[in-house]
């Protein structure tokens, strides 16, 4: 599919310098002209210097009066938000510096049209997706994402940040591994495992470093609890904190596979301890059951989350990882049973309650139910 650039409206192109707009080929043509212009009128001062016709208030005068022209000229075409650096080069060069000032900025000028990048880049590709009317809504959150302004909250899903990993240039990626690794929580692990692969080196260094930053957070807070435990042996709370943090870092993909290993048997250790102390506790074997499942151990996982859900008061959240565990148990006529009893919406196809996902799912096992 062939990519197109957006046309930006009238309003928009003179509200702001938007970054997605591309320069005309016909704005270079006038900065050539304006350039040549300005390289004549500086031959034509000094060829007046040279022929010593002219007092030197009289080529003074001269000059300033083609250097106001030129400066006129470059506003009148700066104002249309293309090279304005470069009209201001021009401007103020032949005003200072006359015939050398005016060839510099010829120079600046040939150069930035021969290196110009036809290429869409990230930011065009970014601000594409976004109507005219959002551009600065959009330019906005670029901006915050390269500025590492944006803070990373629960709302934010991590399939945006792989999606804009795949896309940007170098200057992006770093920008991204930054605000990623400053707001790390677990389910971004898959954005630095990127960074980590990049054909680039530099985001490669960056995301070896911000892994290694994210390790010492983690160990930094697991020491914080265990203090906390320390100073008060009966905190079911910090307990609980503290199984969970190793949960959540023993399945990132960061830790080597030893300290993986051990993050999981600690998570089951300190879950075991807190089932003790409040057995009515629906929580612990509904996380233990999470880490059995994730180990394959199926039948230990569905007998810990029968028993979760026989404490909990929202019993669909944890009967959906029970159907799972029990359907790979291959108990084909405990997951009828389940999802008869938990979601008879199931059999409404247009069930609001019931994501369309979870209904091919579960459609799905009453099929190997069945067979």
């Amino acid at each position: 599919m062939t990519k197109t650039k957006p046309v930006p409206s009238s309003s928009a192109m003179h509200d702001g310098d938007h970054i997605y707009v591309a320069r005309p080929l016909s704005s270079y043509i006038w900065i050539f002209l304006i350039s040549m212009l300005a390289l004549l009128l500086s031959g034509a001062v000094g060829l007046a210097f040279a022929s010593n016709r002219f007092a030197w208030p009289d080529l003074a005068a001269l000059h300033l009066a083609t250097a106001a022209l030129v400066a006129f000229l470059c506003y009148w075409r700066g104002s249309r938000r293309f090279f304005i650096r470069e009209y201001c080069v021009l401007a103020f060069g032949y005003l200072l510096c006359g015939f050398l000032g005016a060839a510099g900025a010829m120079l600046i000028i040939t150069v930035s049209f021969f290196t110009r990048n036809d290429k869409w880049r990230f930011r065009d590709w970014y601000m594409a997706l976004f109507p005219a009317d959002l551009a600065t809504t959009a330019e906005d959150l670029y901006g915050q994402l390269i500025s590492g302004s944006r803070a990373v909250g629960p709302e934010h899903s991590v399939t945006v940040y792989t999606d804009l990993m795949q896309e940007a240039e170098t200057d992006e990626k770093l920008a991204i591994v930054t605000l990623v690794s400053r707001y790390f929580r677990p389910d971004f692990a898959n954005v630095i495992i990127m960074a980590m692969n990049d054909p680039d080196p530099t985001v490669r260094v960056l995301a070896a470093s911000a892994k290694a930053r994210i390790e010492n957070h983690f160990l930094a807070n697991v020491l914080r609890i265990q203090e906390t435990i320390r100073q008060s042996s009966d905190s079911f709370k910090a307990k609980m904190e503290l199984a969970t943090l190793y949960d959540d870092y023993a399945f990132t993909g960061l830790l080597d596979s030893e300290r993986e290993i051990e993050n999981r048997k600690l998570a089951l250790e300190t879950y075991e301890q807190c089932l003790k102390e409040q057995p009515d506790n629906p929580t612990p074997p509904y996380r233990i059951g999470r880490i059995l499942n994730q180990q394959r151990d199926y039948a230990g996982a569905a007998r810990l989350f029968e028993i979760a859900l026989e404490r909990a008061t929202d019993k669909q959240a944890i009967a959906s990882w029970l159907i799972e565990a029990t359907y790979n148990a291959k108990n084909y006529d405990r997951v009828r049973e389940l999802i008869t009893h938990h979601f008879p919406e199931a059999a409404d196809p247009d069930s609001p309650v019931v994501s369309p996902y979870r209904l091919d799912s579960m459609a799905l096992w009453q099929k190997g139910a069945t067979q």
